[in-house]
């Protein structure tokens, strides 16, 4: 069993924003509206060794997250101007912090303000 990180996560961690892609039906009519909520999280790229090489687009980038959030499959994270869209949300409950994996997207998702 890994120690609980969750505090010293909590100590070196930075706020970032994680987005949500919702759809809805309104006046019959299919919108797509984001959600976004701040995290504290400690970011940093992935170790390329480390990933999994068969769902690996090798021309983008990967960040690996550290947050004692609970993140989900498909939201994205922005770091360095950029979206990143979690594709491994990691082991949340066995350790009392996530290790997720994002990938780069080539798509800016904007929140409207």
């Amino acid at each position: 069993m890994s120690p609980n990180m969750s505090r010293t996560i909590e100590r070196s961690a930075k706020p970032r924003t994680v987005k949500t892609v919702m759809r809805a039906t309104v006046d019959f009519i299919e919108t797509e509206y984001i959600e976004s909520r701040t995290i504290n999280a400690v970011v940093q790229p992935a170790q390329k060794d480390s990933l999994k090489s068969e769902n690996i687009d090798w021309s983008l980038r990967y960040l690996t997250i550290h947050t004692v959030s609970q993140l989900q499959n498909g939201e994205l994270i922005e770091y360095g101007g950029e979206d990143y869209k979690i594709i491994d949300n990691g082991n949340y409950q066995e350790y009392g912090y996530t290790e997720a994996l994002a990938e780069q997207t080539k798509r800016a998702v904007k929140v409207a303000t």
